[in-house]
């Protein structure tokens, strides 16, 4: 039987194997950790987009000034409503989104700015789960409003659901009552968020529209819309959008996620500084690799060279190498993983952000995992084929 002489090789001496796979799964934590805070940057932005139905909100509109979500450009409702009357248009719904003027105090705490969305309650097919919307009826015909199960403690919102009617809050100095719950998270912009009906934005926004009805600028229409492909989604949006082309863009929802997306992620300095960390990430462990698998070839140099000696060729020794390259990414890919799934926890747990541990992102790591022990590998075999066997007896 052969003998599995890169397993063997590596597991020789447990502590530095222990130590190995220790260094292996440092780099693997420190790469898991910038590529989730850095798609927790991206996907946290869309999260608004996440209380709708894509099905059935599948067309979006924004304002022509709103290069991405957080920007406060509205436009006028009226064109909402004419796009209501296009062929092909089965429902419009509008949604208001509040932050640089928004603070609320809770009692026994000092006002804080936070986000206040709120949505028209005319077709609750638009919510992608149907319980929310029951819960914001409830509320709304309470007066009252839902506050984000992620929103940071410092608000002073109680997490218990039968407490939160115990506490005063007050939002730019009104008396609002805070009747459920709902979850959405926090992101680098928004520490929490309140939800409430459409309708009661005119009683704590007043100056939504200067000299106006505050419920007459929308910030983002929703429209579902009959299509029975993409291409007619786009030629309906297309239509939609030549009613007001100056002021107005109307594009498929998944067409300003995405291009929320990608603001964030490569037109900020923030995507491009967790994108270096990764890459630094990356250079950490391709050093501690190439540490440790240098060691292990100088320290059993003699024994290669008795290899090499009996006719062992190239071959040979670049399957030892990269086996041996694979056990150690094994070694410390799991471990690691399962560090990194514990923080991820932790972080959403504290912070509210949105730490997805997905599978495209474990498999992307693990591919970096195994591409970083190879290289280090490779470069460390060098000293072997540079040996004579003879000088070494």
């Amino acid at each position: 039987m052969r003998t599995a002489l890169a397993w063997k090789n590596l597991t020789s001496d447990f502590k530095k194997c222990l130590l190995a796979a220790t260094g292996v799964g440092f780099a693997v934590v420190l790469m898991f950790m910038q590529i989730g805070f850095r798609n927790a940057l991206i996907d946290n932005n869309v999260q608004l987009f996440t209380l709708f139905d894509p099905h059935v909100a599948n067309l979006a509109m924004v304002s022509q000034a709103r290069y991405n979500i957080s920007t406060e450009q509205r436009f006028p409702r009226a064109l909402l409503e004419q796009a209501a009357s296009i062929p092909g248009v089965i429902a419009v719904s509008s949604v208001s989104v509040e932050r640089a003027t928004a603070r609320v105090m809770v009692e026994g705490h000092v006002p804080r700015p936070l986000r206040v969305i709120a949505v028209e309650m005319q077709h609750p097919k638009f919510f992608r789960d149907s319980r929310l919307f029951a819960r914001l009826e409830a509320a709304d015909a309470q007066q009252g409003a839902l506050v984000d199960t992620q929103s940071k403690p410092a608000y002073g919102f109680a997490k218990n659901p039968a407490e939160l009617e115990r506490h005063a809050v007050e939002l730019n100095n009104r008396s609002l009552k805070i009747v459920g719950q709902f979850t959405l998270g926090t992101d680098f912009a928004n520490d929490g968020s309140l939800l409430m009906s459409a309708r009661m934005i005119s009683d704590y926004f007043p100056w939504r529209s200067p000299g106006g009805d505050p419920a007459d600028v929308v910030d983002v229409g929703l429209l579902q819309v009959d299509a029975s492909s993409h291409a007619e989604l786009e030629r309906i949006a297309a239509q939609i959008e030549r009613i007001a082309p100056q002021a107005i863009d109307v594009r498929p929802t998944s067409y300003f996620i995405a291009r929320e997306q990608n603001f964030w992620a490569n037109q900020t300095p923030i995507g491009k500084i967790f994108l270096i960390g990764t890459i630094m990430g990356l250079v950490v462990g391709a050093i501690i690799c190439f540490q440790i698998q240098f060691t292990d070839i100088n320290e059993h140099m003699p024994e290669f060279a008795t290899l090499k000696a009996m006719g062992y060729g190239t071959a040979y020794f670049w399957s030892v190498i990269l086996s041996q390259s694979f056990y150690l990414a094994c070694l410390g890919f799991v471990p690691g993983l399962i560090v990194a799934q514990g923080m991820y926890w932790l972080l959403a747990w504290g912070s509210g952000l949105v730490m997805s541990m997905t599978w495209d992102r474990i498999l992307f790591v693990w591919v970096l995992t195994l591409a970083m022990c190879c290289v280090s590998g490779a470069l460390a075999i060098r000293k072997l084929f540079r040996s004579d066997p003879a000088s070494l007896f």
